[in-house]
């Protein structure tokens, strides 16, 4: 009894320990790394990184510039939605560190720099953000978004049929004609006395309908292709929410119910991809390829 109780206390403190050194000891160790080769940021606040500071700035964005009272109209997208990195711009330079829970992101805004890098490193393999493929599996898995390597090759293999130019042809006249459609709805609603249209309405539904019949060969607005985009927007809901610990070590059971709920989301989007596809090879061969790619893209995982 005696023994298994020690092995028992072993096990918690072996824990402990490997949770101390995840959530501080490597990330300090990394972070006085970076600093000491040049490469400066906001201070972390680890585990938690800059999260704290990024979440706090939407909240005063959001209440400054979007109120109810407010007339203020802007154009600089990239400062309303990122109100953090416009500051990190000002205080750090176009080139900083920041992290996302234990995680470093290098951001780069100097496209002379990007230029010597893409030219001068190209047989660098840079890879993907591992917390992404961990975090937000359920939705990018090993698609195209996140694989890499030999699975990339893979999936560059089965995806390269879709670019055929009879392929591309079809999709660009299909995408004018669904355009032109929207458009013509605009100008009737228009003339008939209509002052205000949802233009974030019309574009979603202008998009799903494109994806669904260029990919799958179905409208927007059958019961299988709106079962896919309402889940698809449930499942991105979750997993980027403001208050999602990102790269947080054991954030996904800080909020356990949400984790499950994305992981059940992305596995019913599978079988709807499946099913869908499958349907398409059936019906029309030819153009499967299009429905594979979508399948790559989309999807967690090859079968």
């Amino acid at each position: 009894m005696g023994l298994f109780f020690f092995i028992i206390i072993m096990i918690l403190l072996y824990m402990c320990c490997r949770l101390f050194f995840s959530c501080w000891v490597f990330p300090m160790l990394a972070y006085r790394k970076l600093k000491k080769n040049g490469l400066h940021g906001p201070s972390p606040s680890f585990p938690f990184g800059n999260l704290s500071e990024m979440k706090k700035k939407i909240n005063i964005k959001s209440s400054s510039s979007f109120g109810s009272n407010s007339n203020i109209i802007t154009h600089d997208i990239h400062s309303t939605l990122f109100p953090y990195f416009d500051r990190w711009l000002n205080s750090h330079g176009k080139v900083f560190i920041y992290w996302l829970g234990t995680e470093p992101f290098l951001y780069i805004a100097d496209p002379a720099l990007l230029k010597k890098l893409s030219t001068e490193v190209k047989s660098k393999n840079w890879g993907k953000p591992a917390v992404f493929r961990h975090e937000r599996a359920p939705m990018f898995g090993n698609g195209l978004v996140m694989s890499e390597g030999d699975e990339w090759l893979r999936n560059r293999h089965a995806a390269t049929p879709a670019f055929k130019p009879t392929n591309l042809k079809a999709i660009v006249t299909l995408m004018v004609e669904t355009a032109t459609k929207m458009v013509d709805k605009w100008t009737t609603l228009i003339d008939s006395g209509t002052r205000e249209i949802e233009v974030e309405r019309e574009i979603k539904a202008t998009s799903g309908e494109i994806i669904a019949k260029t990919s799958f060969g179905i409208s927007y607005q059958s019961s299988r292709a709106g079962l896919v985009f309402q889940k698809l927007k449930a499942l991105q809901m979750i997993l980027f929410e403001p208050n999602h610990f990102m790269g947080v070590p054991l954030g996904k059971f800080l909020h356990p119910k949400k984790t499950l709920e994305a992981r059940r989301l992305g596995k019913q989007i599978d079988q709807l991809f499946i099913s869908i596809i499958t349907a398409r090879k059936q019906s029309s061969p030819t153009t499967a390829s299009v429905a594979r790619l979508a399948w790559l893209v989309a999807s967690r995982k090859w079968y």
